[in-house]
């Protein structure tokens, strides 16, 4: 019979910083392979002689899927345990560039790159950065900044070893090397070791039953387990559903700037392996960037969300200064500065997403996150192939990716909830409808008040649930007290 485990609080430390450093390898070595895709896009439209609209599909198709599926791995995650689902990815996302060293059309490479491959990514992705918010509360920006700054190295580091790879081997020989790459993920998801948080309400069955006592069977309706295991209550918490539509714009832009940025130098002179360079200097910035930022944030002096919202403009404006550099020189300036900002950004995703989702629900939460990401990056790169297409150079994609890049920080604005406040989940007024009847509220930052004996909650910084009719606070960091006159005092759950 397997034992109780008593639920903990993120540790924010311990075995949790080899768990970061395992997700550094995913993102350094495997996530980035995603992102680096672009150095083979330009071969894929020689060899296969192809609109740039519709090799543009290769790309897209691989990162959607990886984004897209997340929900699956959430689930996957929440069923098993994100090591299982990591290890799998690895095995998945390695078969997947296998499968493509056979390829004679671009359908072949739609399927095997971009659905089998992307779909090893996705297992990979939102378990791993779910992995931190299981490990981390207070130092979740700064080890989160620490794990995603590994996308900064594999930008940095890839690009110019794909084209050394192409230019060795051919594109063939390159996706085999590519693919052994992937199997390293199995190594990295061997580190994540499961961890049982107090919200979690992990109950044995024995303790449940109290000896040998039988329990009793109860029907749970389909739509009740279909909620346990996606969580998709959180499509319908107004903060989280604007957060999400709000990075459907930041992406929509940074796709086009990922998949067309070395075509785009190509087309200006640059060579081949110089034009690939560029997403390296982004990949440099990114490394200094990322940490730091995350290590600003968990400062407190700014709210993260205006923080994000800081480093989303910053993108926007460089991605708008792309067209307008004709030269070498201008670009390796934009995309020193895209870097910078983007390192602002990328790290707070997971550390919002888990704000407005609750740590129980993370790996739920970045799953639909990256569901609205995937859609954006599946119409992005084609969009901007076929204005490529249209007028016969990336000006008018670059305008448009600075365009919706901008409107993704307006959306933020529209919703006061998302800026102001900590959520308090999701339900009607801020409150979960649990179906177990079970009532969660997360990351209360302002005083919940009321009178006639109702408890005051001052600064909630963890889950506040009620089970069985009892109330169980994790971290409240100021007084708990009723305004009937009992009281109290301030403690740490």
């Amino acid at each position: 019979m397997p034992k109780v485990r008593s639920g903990v609080n993120p540790p924010d430390g311990g075995w949790g910083w080899v768990v970061v450093t395992g997700v550094f390898f995913v993102h350094a070595g495997i996530i980035s392979s995603a992102m680096s895709f672009g150095v083979f896009y330009a071969e894929f439209r020689d060899v296969f002689q192809e609109s740039a609209g519709i090799t543009s599909f290769i790309s897209s198709i691989l990162v959607a899927t990886m984004l897209m599926c997340s929900p699956f791995a959430g689930a996957l995650s929440n069923l098993t345990s994100c090591r299982t689902a990591i290890i799998a990815g690895g095995v998945i996302s390695a078969a997947g560039l296998v499968v493509s060293y056979f390829a004679q059309t671009m359908v072949h490479l739609f399927f095997s790159v971009g659905i089998l491959t992307g779909l090893g990514l996705s297992l990979m992705y939102a378990p791993s950065l779910a992995m931190i918010g299981r490990y981390f509360d207070r130092r979740h920006a700064t080890a989160s900044g620490i794990a995603v700054s590994g996308l900064g190295v594999g930008n940095f580091a890839l690009p110019p070893l794909f084209q050394f790879l192409i230019d060795e081997f051919g594109w063939r020989g390159a996706l085999l090397i590519v693919a052994g790459l992937m199997l390293n993920g199995c190594v990295c998801g061997a580190l994540m070791r499961p961890i049982h948080l107090a919200e979690d309400r992990t109950v044995d069955r024995k303790a449940q039953s109290s000896g040998d006592q039988e329990l009793p069977i109860v029907h749970v309706p389909f739509h009740r387990k279909v909620n346990e295991t996606f969580h998709v209550s959180l499509l319908m918490h107004r903060p989280f559903l604007v957060f999400s539509v709000s990075m459907f714009g930041m992406v929509f832009g940074n796709s086009i700037l990922i998949v067309h940025l070395v075509a785009h130098a190509q087309n200006l002179g640059v060579e081949k392996t110089s034009a690939a360079f560029l997403l390296s200097i982004k990949g440099v910035s990114e490394i200094f960037s990322r940490p730091l930022n995350g290590w600003l944030s968990d400062r407190g002096k700014i709210s993260k969300v205006y923080y994000y919202m800081i480093g989303v403009t910053g993108m926007a404006i460089a991605t708008l200064a792309i067209p307008f550099a004709s030269n070498y020189t201008g670009l390796v300036v934009c995309m020193v500065l895209y870097g910078l900002f983007s390192g602002i950004v990328f790290p707070l995703v997971a550390v919002l997403v888990c704000r407005y989702s609750g740590a129980s629900r993370i790996s739920s939460g970045l799953g639909w996150a990256f569901v609205f990401q995937g859609a954006a990056f599946l119409l992005g790169p084609p969009v901007s192939g076929w204005l490529y297409d249209a007028t016969g150079n990336y000006d008018m994609s670059f305008f448009s990716a600075a365009i919706f890049t901008f409107v993704s920080v307006l959306v933020l604005l529209l919703n006061p909830c998302s800026t102001t406040s900590r959520t308090l989940g999701p339900g009607t007024g801020g409150l979960p409808d649990r179906p177990d009847g079970i009532v969660v509220v997360s990351h209360v930052k302002r005083d919940v008040s009321s009178e006639d004996g109702i408890v005051v909650l001052s600064h909630v910084k963890r889950d506040v649930s009620s089970e069985d009719g009892i109330v169980v606070l994790g971290h409240v960091k100021r007084d708990v007290s009723s305004e009937d006159g009992q009281s109290n005092p301030g403690f740490r759950g």
